[in-house]
């Protein structure tokens, strides 16, 4: 595995090369000399470069480990790096979001939520300080308490061959823990190159499992390794342990539980990670084809063995520990497969595509700006002149586009938010079955208990959020249904404008230069297509994040809507829970004092009669938060809109001013000096031979 990363971080470095010649090449043919003709107004592409050259530079996979309480995170993660770094017995309540990265010391820093400096302690302290007792881990969890409420996350640098090769790890807190804190987890999948999701063989897919997936995970475009660990456990829980058969069984009916389950997530859906276009090797007909990928991403590990047979090789690198029966082998051949392979091709790709556009623009201005060398100044003057109708064409086409953005903003934040206010009036109806299939382990008989009736109302409570989470969930999921299909209408009509827009270029170069600009041959429009200045990407610019900005489909707007539902979630909550905790104390005691009878009776009296006060209080509630939360949904795809302008309309007002600049440059330049005309057309003709070099050597990344 060090190999494979190794070879992908030299192509990221090579690529990072690329990248450096391209900046340097512009930002010295950018600077004013009395010499030249002017500026080429290509000083906007450096700040897209270097952001490109930024990322491949830090070299870096980020990987989030995510999985319910006691699944052993922290000892796959030890096991993955040979070393005990982490505390693996912390209760979910109690853990610290953990980022294990490389550093050539050996380091533990705290962070603080309170704006408190960060505060560096020894992996000693770490483990002494950031670990309580399992009792006490459990008092708080019941409390809904943290032990550690001041602390943000903790960054853990170790010089480990691995992490020197640009691996990076999250460890999380468990998935039962509280909403705000799942939260937080859930604010790190937008900047990780994979998820690693620990599972249970022995607790096989649990309700907080399935709702995670399903609320948190399902429909982002992530790739996600479904790590099912103790599956050595399997044997031990048997009744005869040394019976092959009875193993071979207890195997299966496992396996199969889990392939019901976790199928539907392995499946491409065009994307691999939110990866575009093609993927390189044999896999690439398959992830375009929706293909099954259960069997590259389910694998049966056991992270304890694992970490028994690292921790006992002590120094020995990871390829050559004996890992077999771990289920570690087929795991990390996978992962590499991916890192190395489909994940770099994708983030490389995305780069020679934007290096290709740029190397587009810097060639137009080049054969605009040549023809126009030995005109005097009086007909170059002229000239521009006569292209100032093209530029108001290209003004109004950009003001007309974005009154269309505008407009079906307006179209779809209503429909959306009128959505959510049925979505939420409705909820009466089908409350009963909803609640009961959120929260089915809720001990309705602790709340006869004058002791537990405080635990059992923080329990409630926390109960009813986790289905108003669900319920939200269930809406936002069509929601962003609703979005993207409205974006993709968008970017339809668009083609229109395009159009419209690269008929106007060329109408401008025409008049500038009297001919057009073609790809391969500008004299003989036979042998190319019109080099359009890459203008169809001015419309394609849709924000994204990491997981997105290499994918077909774009997800910024799940942020916003995500912000939005969690203060209705919030909202919601404390609105109904203390009225309607007042009201079931009243009205389930009168009923029990009444009809008594043994405790399974009284059990199911005490569930009914909370179910039934809780609709009738809903009910009583959800018209007031359905009006209420309208204004702060529709202002959430409202956002989704206004980020949309911003970067298309501005990604076009830019490319107009671009085109200005250009052409006063060589105006001004030529009002103020006499150019050599000769060593000025081969200073052009070196910039563009030298820009079309690094987007070959880019490209050629591509096809080794």
């Amino acid at each position: 595995m060090l190999n494979h990363l190794e070879q992908a971080n030299a192509k990221r470095h090579q690529a990072a090369i690329a990248l450096t010649s391209m900046i340097t090449t512009i930002r010295q043919a950018e600077l004013l000399d009395t010499h030249t003709s002017g500026k080429l107004g290509l000083e906007h592409h450096l700040d897209t470069l270097n952001t490109l050259h930024g990322a491949l530079s830090q070299g870096t996979f980020r990987l989030l480990i995510l999985g319910d309480m006691k699944r052993g995170k922290s000892t796959f993660l030890n096991a993955l790096l040979g070393e005990q770094l982490l505390p693996s017995d912390v209760n979910p309540c109690t853990a610290v979001l953990t980022i294990v990265r490389y550093g050539s010391e050996k380091t533990v820093t705290i962070h603080f939520k309170s704006g408190r400096p960060p505060m560096v302690i020894d992996f000693a302290t770490f483990k002494r300080d950031y670990t309580i007792d399992p009792t006490e881990s459990k008092i708080l969890e019941d409390k809904q308490e943290q032990a550690f409420p001041d602390v943000s996350h903790a960054v853990v640098e170790y010089p480990l061959p691995l992490l020197h090769q640009g691996l990076e790890f999250i460890d999380t807190p468990g998935l039962n823990d509280t909403e705000t804190r799942n939260k937080v987890v859930l604010d790190y999948l937008d900047n990780c190159h994979a998820v690693l999701f620990l599972l249970s063989a022995t607790q096989p897919f649990t309700l907080d499992e399935k709702r995670y997936l399903n609320n948190s995970l399902k429909g982002r475009g992530l790739t996600i390794f479904f790590l099912i660990n103790e599956w050595d456990r399997l044997k031990a829980n048997l009744m005869d342990p040394d019976d092959a058969d009875e193993l071979a069984m207890a195997e299966e009916r496992v396996r199969q539980l889990f392939l019901a389950q976790l199928e539907p997530y392995c499946f491409a859906d065009g994307a691999v990670g939110g990866m575009a276009g093609e993927v390189a090797g044999e896999a690439a007909s398959e992830v375009l084809n929706g293909a099954d990928l259960y069997d590259r991403r389910v694998f049966e590990i056991s992270a304890l063995q694992a970490l028994r047979a690292r921790v006992k090789a002590e120094q020995v690198a990871l390829e050559q520990v004996d890992l077999s029966g771990t289920g570690f082998p087929p795991f990390l051949t996978a992962l590499q497969d991916f890192l190395g392979g489909d994940r770099l091709f994708a983030e490389l790709q995305r780069v020679g595509a934007i290096a290709h556009q740029i190397r587009g623009q810097v060639n137009a201005a080049i054969e605009r700006r040549i023809p126009l060398l030995g005109q005097p100044t009086e007909e170059v003057e002229k000239r521009i002149e006569s292209v100032q109708t093209e530029f108001q064409v290209l003004t109004d086409i950009r003001d007309k586009y974005r009154s269309l953005i505008r407009q079906m903003c307006g179209q779809k934040a209503n429909e959306i938010a009128d959505s959510f206010k049925t979505y939420i009036l409705k909820l009466e109806d089908t409350f009963e079955a909803d609640f009961v299939a959120s929260q089915p382990n809720l001990d309705f008989l602790s709340f006869l208990d004058q002791k537990n009736r405080a635990a059992f109302q923080r329990e409630f409570q926390r109960a009813f959020e986790r289905y108003i989470n669900d319920r939200l969930a269930a809406w936002e999921f069509m929601a962003k249904q609703d979005l993207s299909k409205a974006f993709t209408e968008l970017q339809e009509s668009s083609q229109e404008y395009k159009n419209a827009y690269e008929a106007a270029v060329q109408a401008m170069q025409e008049k500038l230069i009297g001919h057009r600009i073609y790809l391969n041959d500008r004299e003989r429009p036979q042998a190319g297509a019109v080099w359009a200045d890459a203008i169809p990407g001015l419309f394609d610019a849709i924000p994204d994040g990491l997981n997105s900005s290499v994918g077909r489909f774009n997800y910024f707007w799940q942020q916003v809507l995500q912000g939005v539902l969690v203060s209705v979630c919030i909202s919601i909550a404390l609105a109904m829970l203390g009225v309607i905790f007042s009201s079931l104390i009243l009205n389930v005691l009168g009923v029990l004092m009444v009809g008594g009878g043994v405790l399974a009776v009284q059990a199911e009296v005490v569930r009914q009669r909370f179910l039934k006060t809780t609709k009738q209080q809903f009910a009583k509630h959800l018209p007031k938060i359905a009006e209420e939360q309208w204004r702060p949904v529709y202002q959430g795809v409202e956002q989704c809109f206004d980020v949309y302008e911003e970067r298309v309309i501005g990604n076009i007002t830019q490319d107009i001013d671009a085109r200005t600049i250009e052409l006063d440059n060589l105006l001004a330049q030529k009002d103020s000096q006499s150019l050599d005309n000769n060593q000025e057309q081969q200073r052009l003709t070196q910039l563009k031979k030298d820009i079309g070099e690094a987007v070959e050597n880019l490209k050629g990344l591509l096809n080794r």
